[in-house]
């Protein structure tokens, strides 16, 4: 089959569908995948540089920025419908949750450093 060129791009209305249990009822979530471009800016969001004693530069991430990042860039729609706000302001109980299917810092660092500007 020919490459078509669909293949080399994220479709805006490609997402994955999740059910999360929450203790307060049932969530459905649109997850949509990082483009390459918002997987690089990502980092920017939510780590920055200091000098230590030393001089030498070390990071210093907010992972409040992180999941922000994540909410406001990943989730495309949820029902019942949460705007963007409300996601920011989600209880700590659906944040745990919404976490599970959202990718974690881990992936997102991994994949940087394998071919972004740590790699």
């Amino acid at each position: 089959m020919p490459t078509q060129p669909s293949d080399f791009y994220l479709s805006p209305d490609t997402t994955t569908q999740h059910m999360i249990d929450t203790p307060f009822g049932e969530l459905r979530v649109w997850v949509r995948e990082l483009t390459w471009i918002q997987r690089q800016n990502a980092l920017t969001q939510f780590v920055s540089f200091k000098a230590n004693g030393d001089g030498d530069p070390t990071p210093s991430i907010d992972f409040g920025g992180y999941w922000s990042y994540m909410l406001t860039n990943c989730i495309e729609r949820t029902e019942p419908s949460l705007t963007k706000e409300q996601l920011l302001n989600v209880r700590p109980e659906v944040g745990d949750e919404l976490a599970k299917i959202l990718p974690s810092f881990d992936s997102l660092v991994s994949s940087l450093s394998a071919s972004g500007p740590l790699g």
